[in-house]
């Protein structure tokens, strides 16, 4: 017998962009397409799907869910914890669901934050520094260029143009105050790798898998020099971007972006399934772009794309990441869950005891 799954999510249409706003404001928000290819994934498992939505409906509804297990691709709103809203709500109502929790999700978000969990775990990830502001940009440059600037939180290539690689001081303060400005946020500036990238889906818990690797194809061209994704090549409607899966690389290098794409999973305390990116520069050096425990799984990206060199299908994939959740809670396809319920003494604060 199938579950019963909510599935909370943030669709493009949850926001409507002022003229303030950056043109990417909601790009990393799924399509509709999207979301009913992940409901008829999951229901092709034998399961009834509930939609949610975004964490405004999760509050209005979270003490009469009627769901076993929430199934969690839901971006949020505001801020760098914008992620973790929708996880904390869930672990307070004592909900289960599937992916990683809200401090995994809070701190991959700040890129900041995980290259800091990385460097202490020894993974390789490229020099930075980070720029609150434009003002001494040249005492912080210890690096040399050239360099590339990003917001500090966001996804899905957010605030990535071609002008955000640079090659002098001019060029850097440019990009620099328009992060901050334009996106309210620090910049985090990296030493820009030249050379090719990739992309390696994690998926488990107790003994995490690295699935088949895959590598960026940019305008035709594995080779990506000083190209890079930006957010334009997400927006393209033609094959400017593509995946070669599996990457038409040596085996060495496959086991080694593997081996530490799950180091880097295990890191930041990645659940259920995840994605680890990098850049190989041209000496064979590889070095850890960002994880996202919280990646895509729409129709075009690696989820989709990797089952098929492996024998299997985008719905048995997400169905396999619904029931690695579903083992993390001791739950099997005939037991029902229990959700503790919160009363309205501790939602006056009043302690409710152990």
């Amino acid at each position: 017998m199938g579950k019963k799954i909510g599935i909370t999510y943030n669709l493009k249409t949850d926001i409507q962009l002022s003229a303030e706003d950056p043109a990417d404001l909601n790009a990393e928000f799924d399509s509709e397409e999207t979301l009913n290819f992940i409901i008829a994934a999951l229901e092709s498992g034998g399961h009834r799907v509930k939609k949610i939505g975004h964490v405004y409906n999760l509050i209005k509804h979270i003490e009469d869910l009627d769901v076993d297990i929430v199934f969690n691709i839901a971006e949020g709103f505001k801020g760098r914890n914008r992620e973790a809203q929708v996880p904390l709500l869930l672990e307070l109502f004592g909900v289960p669901y599937v992916g990683s929790d809200a401090l995994t999700l809070g701190l991959t978000l700040d890129k900041i934050v995980a290259k800091k969990c990385f460097i202490a775990d020894g993974l390789p990830t490229a020099p930075y520094f980070c720029a609150e502001n434009a003002k001494d940009l040249k005492k912080l440059n210890t690096i040399g260029y050239p360099l590339i600037v990003k917001p500090r939180y966001e996804g899905t290539s957010k605030g990535l143009s071609p002008q955000s690689r640079v090659e002098n001081l001019e060029q850097l303060t440019r990009q620099v105050e328009l992060i901050t400005q334009k996106y309210k946020q620090a910049a985090l500036v990296e030493k820009f790798i030249r050379g090719t990238e990739f992309t390696v889906p994690v998926m488990g818990n107790e003994n995490p898998q690295a699935m088949p690797v895959s590598q960026v194809k940019i305008d035709g061209k594995l080779d990506l020099g000083n190209n890079f994704f930006t957010f334009e090549l997400v927006l393209a409607k033609d094959d400017s971007l593509q995946y070669a899966c599996p990457a038409p690389i040596p085996p060495a290098l496959t086991k080694k972006l593997q081996a530490i794409a799950v180091l880097a999973y295990k890191s930041v305390d990645c659940r259920d399934f995840g994605r680890v990116d990098f850049r190989v520069d041209e000496q064979g050096n590889l070095y850890i772009l960002e994880i996202n425990p919280l990646p895509s799984l729409a129709k075009l990206d690696v989820f989709n794309l990797f089952p098929q060199t492996i024998g299997s299908t985008y719905e048995k994939t997400v169905n396999q990441i619904l029931n690695i959740a579903l083992e993390r809670y001791g739950l099997d396809q005939h037991q029902k869950v229990a959700h503790s319920k919160i009363n309205a003494a501790s939602h006056a604060g009043i302690p409710t005891g152990r």
